[in-house]
């Protein structure tokens, strides 16, 4: 009996992977490229009233250009481990919550994404945009990016 419910609860998992990735949403028109990525180890960090700490596991720091097309370049449905800060450098960027509502953001202006939020961000604009975004992740985190399905909230991209 244990090893029937064992194989049953292994079947589930499988299909549960192989369905989330069949519903995942893929980047379009986007193109990410690593610029460094380095291990900083258990850290806690304070200057100017700003506050950064991981003492309770060793972290990672990346560095990545995202270059989306104008009129529609897209990162597709996603949320990420850790911590990310992402700054505009050229063009202007919607990004859209699991609600599906619009934030928009223009060169010079940032935002931060974490505690696993779903969205999308995408390029609506005539011109490319180009975002750097610092990932702070668990030492040794595979994937800086895990994709996600389309939020049933938000049909209308």
């Amino acid at each position: 009996m244990r090893r029937v419910i064992l194989l049953m609860a292994v079947g589930l998992t499988v299909l549960t992977l192989f369905v989330g990735a069949a519903l995942a949403t893929t980047p379009s028109g986007a193109t990410s490229t690593l610029l460094t990525r380095a291990t900083l180890g258990k850290f806690d960090a304070a200057n100017d009233g700003i506050k950064v700490k991981s003492p309770q596991r060793s972290a990672d720091v990346s560095v990545v250009r995202v270059d989306l097309l104008a009129n529609g370049g897209s990162t597709g449905w996603h949320h990420h481990p850790g911590v990310v800060m992402v700054s505009v450098a050229s063009g202007a960027v919607t990004e859209y919550d699991e609600d599906c509502h619009p934030t928009v953001i223009q060169a010079g202006q940032g935002f931060v994404e974490s505690r696993d939020e779903v969205h999308l961000v995408r390029n609506e604009g005539n011109d490319a945009a180009v975002l750097y975004a610092t990932f702070i992740s668990p030492t040794q985190t595979p994937a800086l990016r895990i994709d996600d399905p389309q939020p049933q909230n938000c049909n209308k991209l």
